[in-house]
């Protein structure tokens, strides 16, 4: 017989709300969600409502929003003012789900696989917030939703999630990083793909930005490296990845660009061919999924961010994700560069 307090919720909305100023640098935690004991939920998208200056019209900037669960947080995910709008219809710009939930089994028709099932998870009780830092001075109030998939009980976890084992095996250019399959329950479940808990090796979401930390010299390809040229390390957009210790797969691009913007590669080191893609101001490739303007988010035509043809895989090699000028220098934190995709930790 089922158990009197069993649901499965595929879509639930968590809303927190910050009212008041905040400075810059400042953190802000939210209100926690509490899980009860008997559920397990995982987050398949984040959205945010900014702070907009209705004096300038202009959207002020949060330096990183990101998820936590029981006080530990989600360092692969760092989600600026624009880079996740509200799912509304006034609103151009769409925001990007962290993976494909486990949990949406039963309407999908399919059990996603360990790639796509890299949602954050949490289960048994545990708290989940978000952590809001400020990158400058807030003074308008702001909001961020989560939205998940929940299930409380275990029968009804088994019923939803389908196969009782979750496979664990990661292969990335035909190198193997094995582990045991886990068994799908509540006591597990945030050692599945997505979840603070995992073994090496971890897949997780990554959704981070850099913007150019000093000028570009004119024609020359501006690497983020971290800290000589990205502010953050989580903005460091250059690997040396010969040790296999992570790798990157890259699957959306977002740009902010530059008037004196050109374009964007991802580049590998001895690579034969490396396509360049336009991010001029009158050609954009990789629309961002809005601007800080408010003006220009209004006239917006196709709103990004624009998903790679086929996801790049940065893994065994040096290289990185690239912009370059149009020969007139583009000064520091001029264009803002968005990324959408997976780390892997493979090994340390």
């Amino acid at each position: 017989m089922a158990e009197a307090s069993e649901v499965w919720d595929p879509v639930v909305v968590f809303r927190v709300d910050h009212t008041g100023t905040q400075s810059k640098d400042a953190e802000w935690i939210s209100p926690a969600y509490e899980l009860s004991p008997n559920e397990a939920i995982e987050i398949f998208r984040m959205e945010v409502i900014p702070p907009v200056d209705t004096t300038t019209n202009t959207i002020q900037k949060l330096k990183y929003v990101t998820i936590r669960v029981d006080g530990k947080e989600y360092e692969t995910i760092r989600v600026n003012s624009v880079m996740a709008p509200h799912e509304h219809p006034n609103n151009v710009g769409i925001a990007v789900d962290f993976g494909v939930p486990i949990l949406h089994r039963p309407i999908l028709g399919y059990t996603p696989s360990i790639y796509e099932a890299k949602c954050p998870k949490a289960s048994k009780g545990k708290k989940v917030d978000v952590k809001v830092v400020a990158d400058q001075d807030i003074t308008q109030p702001y909001s961020v939703i989560l939205k998940f998939a929940r299930v409380r009980g275990e029968s009804k976890l088994r019923e939803v999630a389908g196969p009782a084992l979750a496979p664990a095996t990661i292969v990335l250019d035909n190198d193997v990083y094995a582990k045991p399959m886990l068994p799908i329950t509540l006591d597990t479940f945030d050692e599945l793909p997505g979840g603070l808990a995992q073994s090496k090796p971890m897949i997780l979401p990554w959704v981070t930005y850099a913007r150019n930390k000093i000028d570009t010299t004119p024609n020359q390809w501006y690497t983020f490296t971290y800290d000589a040229r990205a502010q953050y390390e989580w903005m460091n957009l250059s690997w040396n990845l010969v040790n296999k210790d992570e790798a990157y797969l890259v699957e959306a691009l977002g740009v902010i660009p530059h008037a004196n913007s050109k374009a964007i590669r991802l580049n590998v080191d001895g690579r034969a061919t490396v396509p360049e893609f336009s991010t001029k101001s009158d050609y954009n490739f990789f629309y961002p999924p809005m601007y800080y303007d408010i003006n220009v988010n209004a006239a917006m035509k196709r709103a990004g961010p624009v998903f790679l043809k086929k996801p790049f895989l940065f893994h065994g090699v040096k290289g990185g994700i690239e912009i370059i000028d149009n020969g007139t220098a583009i000064p520091a934190n001029g264009v803002e560069v968005m990324v959408w995709g997976t780390k892997f930790i493979l090994k340390r």
